[in-house]
């Protein structure tokens, strides 16, 4: 197949790579490229969209109304405007969307969710996500404060950058009923964005989940606790990246998009479930500049 690669920095180039080691052919759009010129020239199977999120709508909706599939990088967008919008003229040009939330493909998790489908350790109560790390230690050969993640523009901070826990959380429980949180800033790293966020969602299950996001941990912790009323769940990816290649689940990701055109079978993670993460992200920001609980 063929497919455009928009945006050519980290993960752009991840996908690439991929597409490459899976004997795809790739047409690279770079920050100047046309990109609809490209589309209406090659003719590409599908667009992956990997610039920054505050330009993933505009991008995304560009590739729609020309037909084209979709494999997009997470979040869908900075925030709500223009989602519906959206989703509507994909379901109307009947093409795949594929949102690139990959952790719903690491093997553990996963087996995490099949233990709740079966409800193994019963009816679940609560649960704690983490994803802690060092903004400055991702990347080291390129400028934190220059990259998105910093960018309140581009639409960066923990809540957007490391909104995987969030997807994984409403995969988990299902729909988000409340949500309660405090958002801040971390002025030693001398960002644009929030740092650190906490929040306290209620979801329609009855669940009660923390979760704990921040660009300011000095020791990576990206883990979850589950408690049940007969038992209890846990994951470690910290542990679990210590003996397995994690490029497997973006690899196994781009393989369902690629699957997913072919059969037209539904993709790992829907656009309707990638507007519940930012719907999230909003109400947390909300409840953070209220000191309110805010109701979905």
């Amino acid at each position: 197949m063929k497919f455009v690669v928009v945006g050519l920095g980290s993960i752009g180039n991840r996908h690439k790579r991929n597409l490459e080691r899976l004997k795809h052919q790739i047409i690279p759009c770079h920050r100047n490229d046309d990109l609809g010129k490209i589309v209406s020239q090659e003719k590409p199977d599908g667009v992956f969209i990997c610039n920054p999120t505050a330009l993933h709508l505009t991008t995304a909706t560009k590739v729609a109304e020309a037909g084209v599939n979709i494999y997009l990088e997470k979040p869908i967008s900075h925030n709500l405007k223009g989602v519906d919008e959206f989703l509507k003229l994909v379901k109307n040009k009947k093409i795949v969307l594929e949102i690139d939330y990959n952790l719903r493909l690491e093997p553990e998790l996963r087996k995490i969710k099949q233990q709740l489908e079966k409800k193994s350790i019963g009816k679940v109560y609560a649960a704690r996500i983490v994803a802690s790390s060092y903004l400055p230690s991702w990347r080291p050969k390129i400028n934190y404060q220059e990259n998105y993640g910093a960018k309140k523009s581009l639409g960066g901070g923990v809540l957007l950058d490391l909104s995987h826990e969030i997807d994984y959380a409403v995969w988990f429980f299902g729909k988000a009923k409340k949500v309660m949180a405090m958002v801040k800033k971390a002025p030693e790293l001398k960002i644009e964005t929030e740092a650190i966020a906490k929040l306290l969602i209620e979801f329609e299950s009855g669940a009660i989940v923390e979760i704990h996001l921040d660009y300011v941990g000095k020791k990576t912790i990206r883990n979850c606790q589950i408690i049940g009323s007969q038992g209890s769940l846990s994951w470690d990816f910290v542990e679990i990246i210590k003996t397995w290649d994690c490029n497997q689940m973006y690899i196994d990701m781009v393989k369902n998009f690629i699957e997913t055109i072919e059969d037209k079978s539904q993709p790992i993670v829907t656009g309707e479930e990638a507007k519940q993460v930012v719907e999230i992200v909003e109400a947390a920001k909300k409840s953070s500049q209220t000191g309110k609980m805010v109701e979905l």
